[in-house]
């Protein structure tokens, strides 16, 4: 019995053993886990560039393969940067918010465009990130090129604390939106090169701005508007967000137009009244939008209107809403012409040179009322004080509020035309 029980142990320590051996081959046999790539370094040998890869960005990204990060030490690059594939470009600056501070050129990652356009992103080339570079020099008084163009139906972008100046448009783009695109914490300042075929910080062009973040950025000085969101008619931008931004002297901050469902909602919009760039309203919803939302914006400054709504550039705007701006020192506060919906509530406006929110007629060429009036739109909850003609004015005639074709209901204001828009009481 005894020697049957060990044969028996015997048997079960080989198995053991056998098994052991087998699960050991099964764990070497494991591959280990893929490192990632290391980035490739463009730059000139030196202290603060060691065992630079590349002497220029454009032979790293031509290079590099699918998915690779460059990384770009301090110096200038001039010429531009043909993108054909998804790529992050990271500059000396990555990660630091351009909007105060970068004030040592020394210690940034220039693109010089040359003239021509800074970065060009190829069609069809999706999830491209640049991220802490200054982008300069890109057009001439003769030939429109922008800091970055991205026009070519992708998505995915990051364009993130950068310096953008001297271009004709900073940013060209559209997005299919199949992943969300961001523009933020980056600085625009003077991008009106080739005069009035430029003048934008942002420019969505060729195509929608589909699922397209532009937040937390500064623009200064644009002759045309800090953003404009032209696109295509027949495309409509969707989930397109405008949202804490500072403009500082642009003649206009943002142009919205093409859009559906869009959110232009608590930036600062601040403007000398006496600059050297054509003034325009601080922000114009100009037609074919539908459900735009302009909410908590501060306006202050400027000789045109705060927020002007027309169908200047498209249909009338189906289902706006202007609520809770802060707007003050304008020549109107809120001005909406030839619109058929629309909802303007609990904005507080005060000190413009004509009137406090006003809806009228448009003008022709010879300055004569073009016989469409506001019918439908509510104005209800708004707070006016020391608008120069009226607090509140509405032209149009209809069985609405005091025999307007609009309703207008809890307006607190000094005066109203027709009566009764707006009272103390």
């Amino acid at each position: 019995m005894r020697s049957r029980r060990g044969k028996a142990r015997r048997g079960t320590s080989a198995a053991l053993a056998g098994a052991a051996a087998l699960g050991l081959g099964l764990l070497t046999a494991v591959p280990a886990a893929a490192q990632p790539a290391k980035p490739i370094v463009v730059g000139v040998a030196g202290p603060a560039c060691p065992a630079p890869a590349f002497a220029t960005i454009t032979a790293a990204a031509t290079a590099a393969p699918a998915g690779s990060t460059i990384t770009v030490c301090p110096g200038t690059y001039t010429g531009t940067v043909v993108v054909t594939k998804p790529l992050t470009f990271l500059g000396a600056r990555r990660g630091v918010d351009a909007r105060t501070g970068r004030t040592n050129p020394l210690a940034e990652s220039v693109v010089d465009g040359g003239g021509g356009a800074g970065f060009r992103i190829e069609p069809g080339v999706s999830g491209v990130t640049i991220d802490g570079f200054t982008i300069r020099n890109a057009g001439t008084p003769q030939q429109r090129a922008d800091g970055i163009d991205a026009f070519n139906g992708g998505s995915g972008f990051t364009i993130a604390d950068n310096i953008i100046t001297e271009t004709s448009f900073g940013v060209n783009l559209n997005s299919n939106g199949a992943t969300p695109s961001t523009i933020t914490r980056n600085r625009f300042v003077d991008n009106n090169r080739t005069g009035g075929q430029g003048g934008s910080g942002v420019f969505v062009s060729s195509g929608p701005g589909n699922n397209l973040a532009i937040i937390d950025n500064l623009f200064r000085g644009h002759s045309s508007a800090a953003v404009n969101t032209a696109g295509d008619p027949s495309r409509a931008s969707t989930g397109l967000r405008i949202e804490r931004n500072q403009s500082i002297d642009d003649a206009t901050f943002a142009v919205i137009v093409n859009a559906r469902g869009a959110s232009v909602a608590n930036n600062q919009i601040v403007r000398a009244p006496a600059t050297a760039v054509p003034i325009g309203s601080a922000i114009l919803v100009g037609g074919n939008t539908t459900g735009v939302m302009v909410a908590g914006n501060a306006i202050a400054g400027g000789d045109a209107t705060g927020i002007r709504v027309s169908n200047a550039f498209g249909p009338p705007n189906v289902g706006l809403t202007v609520a809770g701006n802060q707007i003050v020192n304008r020549q109107d506060g809120i001005r909406l012409t030839r619109q058929t919906s629309g909802r303007i509530s609990g904005n507080e406006v005060a000190g413009s040179s004509n009137v406090g929110i006003l809806l009228d007629r448009d003008a022709d060429a010879a300055g004569m009322p073009i016989p469409v009036d506001n019918t439908g739109v509510t104005v209800s909850g708004n707070q006016l004080a020391g608008n120069r003609v009226a607090d509140c004015q509405d032209t149009s005639s209809g069985t609405g509020t005091a025999g307007t074709a609009n309703t207008w209901t809890g307006n607190i204001g000094f005066r109203s035309s027709p009566a009764g828009l707006c009272s103390l009481f």
